[in-house]
Formats: C-alpha cells, sequence, structure tokens
C-alpha cells in the first residue's frame, strides 16, 4: 500500500506542477505581487487607525481563525476502478490512508500558521490579545485541524459517531466553544481541549486499521470533488481537460442582446454575447475581478497603488477573455458560418470592449468616491482608458489570428 501511495502521489505532483507552470507565469505573478503589496499597504493603514482594542475585534479574530481551519482535507487519490480492482486489498488500505493523512497535514498547517501570522497584528491592537495568548491558540488550532482530518478517515470507513454530518457539527462546535473561551478567558484552553480532542479521535480511528470496511462510493466521490475544485481553479488560466463549464439559460438578461442588430457581420457577435452571459466561468471571472478592483480601489488611499491596480486589472480581465474566443474557434460546428476569420475578431473585441467598459465605469466609481473629482482620479481613469484601447485594439486583435491561424 505504501508503494501504491508513493506511486501516486508523484503522478499527481507531476500533474500539479505541470499546471502551476502554467499557472505561474509573468503576468499572473506580477499580478499576484502588485495585489499582495496592495493589501498590505491597506492593512497596515487599517492597523495605524487603531489605538484601543474594539468591540468586535475579539468577535472578527475568532470567526477568521474559525473560518482557517475549515480550509483542507485528506487527499486520498483514489480513482473509479479502485473500488472494483482493488477491493480484495481493503483491509490493507489503512496504512494507505496514513500516509494520505501525513501528507494532507503539509498544506493545512501552513495555512493556519500563516494566517495567525497575518493576524497578529490584529489580534494585539484590535482584540486586546498578547503575543504568547495569540501562539497558544495557533498551536492549538494546528492540533485541531490533524485532529479534523481522523474526521475524514472515520467517515471513509462509515465509522462516524452520530453520522458525518453530526460529527462535524460537533467537531465545529467544540472549535468554537474552545475559540471563545480561550479568547476572552484563558488561551491554554485551546491546547488543552484540542490534545483531548486529538487523542480521543486517534484512539477511535485505530480500530479502523482492522475494520476493512471503506465507503468506496463515498471516499471516491469526495476525491473526485476535491480534484474538481482544484482543475476548476487552474481552468481560470489554462485549458484542463475534463473541466467544462456549467451553462445557464439566464433568460431574464435576453434584453442584452436587443442592441445587436440581426444581420450577417452580427452573427459571431450574438454567439458571443450569448456564450459569456450563459458562461458560468467566465461570466463569473468577470464578475469577481471587477468586484475585487472596486474593493481594493475603495480602501487604498495610496495614487500610485491605485493606479497599478486600475491598469493591472483591466488589463487581467481582457486576458482571461482570450481562452474563450479559442473556446468557439475550436467547435467544429461554427464553421459552418460563412463568415471570415477578420469579422469574427471585430465581433470578438467589440464584445471586450463592452465588457472592459462596463469594469472601467464601476472601477471609475469606486476612484471617485476615494479620491473625488481630483486630479489623482482623472489620471487613475484615463490611464484605465489607455489599457481598455491597447487590450482591445492592439493586444487582443493579434492574439486571436493565432487561434485562427
Amino acid at each position: 500500500m505504501s508503494k501504491l501511495w508513493n506511486e501516486r502521489l508523484r503522478r499527481h505532483q507531476l500533474n500539479q506542477f505541470k499546471y502551476l507552470r502554467l499557472i505561474f507565469n509573468d503576468n499572473f505573478v506580477l499580478a499576484f505581487i502588485v495585489l499582495i503589496g496592495a493589501l498590505g499597504f491597506w492593512y497596515s493603514n487599517l492597523l495605524g487607525t487603531i489605538h484601543h482594542q474594539l468591540l468586535l475585534g475579539k468577535p472578527i479574530v475568532i470567526l477568521l481563525l474559525f473560518l482557517a481551519v475549515q480550509v483542507g482535507g485528506i487527499a486520498t487519490l483514489l480513482e473509479e476502478p479502485d473500488s472494483t480492482f482493488l477491493l480484495v486489498k481493503e483491509k490493507e488500505f489503512y496504512q494507505y490512508f496514513k500516509s494520505a493523512k501525513k501528507y494532507s497535514v503539509f498544506l493545512p498547517v501552513v495555512e493556519l500558521m500563516l494566517v495567525n501570522f497575518l493576524l497578529s497584528a490584529f489580534a494585539s491592537r484590535g482584540a486586546g490579545l498578547h503575543i504568547l495568548d495569540i501562539v497558544v491558540i495557533a498551536v492549538g488550532l494546528i492540533i485541531f485541524k490533524v485532529g479534523f482530518l481522523n474526521v475524514n478517515l472515520m467517515e471513509i470507513y462509515g465509522r462516524a459517531k452520530f453520522g458525518s454530518l453530526g460529527l462535524r457539527l460537533a467537531s465545529n462546535l467544540l472549535l468554537v466553544i474552545s475559540l471563545i473561551v480561550s479568547t476572552y478567558l484563558f488561551s491554554w484552553i485551546m491546547i488543552i481541549v484540542a490534545l483531548v480532542y486529538y487523542f480521543f479521535l486517534n484512539a477511535q480511528v485505530k480500530t479502523l486499521e482492522t475494520s476493512g470496511q471503506l465507503q468506496w462510493k463515498l471516499a471516491i466521490e469526495t476525491e473526485n470533488q476535491r480534484m474538481f475544485r482544484i482543475k476548476r481553479f487552474y481552468n481560470l488560466f489554462t485549458d484542463v481537460p475534463g473541466v467544462n463549464s456549467k451553462i445557464k439559460r439566464r433568460k431574464w438578461l435576453d434584453s442584452l442582446y436587443s442592441p445587436i442588430k440581426f444581420q450577417n457581420k452580427s452573427t459571431y457577435l450574438y454567439l458571443f454575447a450569448r456564450g459569456f452571459v450563459r458562461n458560468n466561468e467566465y461570466l463569473g471571472l468577470f464578475l469577481r475581478l471587477t468586484v475585487i478592483q472596486a474593493i481594493m480601489l475603495v480602501l487604498i488611499d495610496n495614487f500610485y497603488i491605485s493606479l497599478i491596480v486600475e491598469m493591472l486589472f483591466i488589463y487581467l480581465v481582457g486576458f482571461q477573455l482570450k481562452p474563450y474566443f479559442k473556446e468557439v474557434m475550436q467547435n467544429l460546428m461554427q464553421r459552418l458560418y460563412p463568415i471570415s476569420g477578420k469579422v469574427k475578431i471585430a465581433n470578438f473585441t467589440k464584445l471586450c470592449t463592452v465588457i472592459l467598459s462596463i469594469q472601467w465605469v464601476i472601477s471609475a466609481l469606486a476612484i471617485l468616491y476615494k479620491f473625488g473629482f481630483s486630479l489623482n482620479s482623472l489620471i487613475i481613469i484615463v490611464a484605465g482608458f489607455a489599457v481598455l484601447i491597447f487590450v482591445n485594439y492592439f493586444y487582443m486583435p493579434k492574439q486571436l489570428k493565432k487561434y485562427l491561424d
């Protein structure tokens, strides 16, 4: 079983590295650096405004730490044929899952350490917690998270008391109570409760070694859902086999197409517009980036960072729309339309202009809210408009020609 796990883990990591190389390109790294810098600048300014303990300081800390513990689960790497071809090895799978649990601990622990480190400044100023209390609570949360992975194992074997949902609710309720008590009264309660919780679940998990009663369907479905979430994230940046965007009719948005004239040269404009509105992936991507950009522009006081955010996000939305054109062009049925490639590109560019213009207007409103009617606002808004023109009429047409060739 250890050999099987190592082989699957190696194959899984090679597959992940393949997509990570495509995601962490120059554009993404630049956007990520700017985003981190902007958030860091905003967080620093926020801390500068806190001079005494806030009434909601501790509840905010409790909520954020509770959400941080929910991130991550066991990566079993199970596959559909396992329930048939490895059924005879069912009793030996405990060692396989032990290896899976050891591997799955790393990312949640790093995530919890990072969240606690970043939250420590606010917890100290806004919630009145001492550094020692913050460290103690962080250690307790890590122990809790390891215990949560044991809950995953018990679900896989169908040994979760009160059912899977009941055990999860009981665990989360215990976590919330421990966070409240340790934050308001005595921080060491978190470690004490976490250790008792961990050793109790650990004793329960050890009985699974000889049970050999895997819930194959549940285990495989859970792993498939976990991998689908990862692939769906990768699919935002590159094409991932097996990940199809969900399509919704959205009849209530039909009025958006009324300005499009029913004529030969607007055939692909109508097709692109219909597809964009119905496609959850691209519509969702546009909405998420636009909302994030608007929130950042409202929160950031620095002129230069706001300028970079305005220009960068408009470019990113335009850049992320390119795969949509490729996706449509790969559909062989669309070649039945007697439309030239030049008209296709012009139609797609027109759609992108409308989309980026909506984003530009929303961002302009956020800028005016923050800086008012000033020279700084004018410079940022004009710079965003310049990027819009560059993307739609210089960058985009050249890139789209590659997909037609």
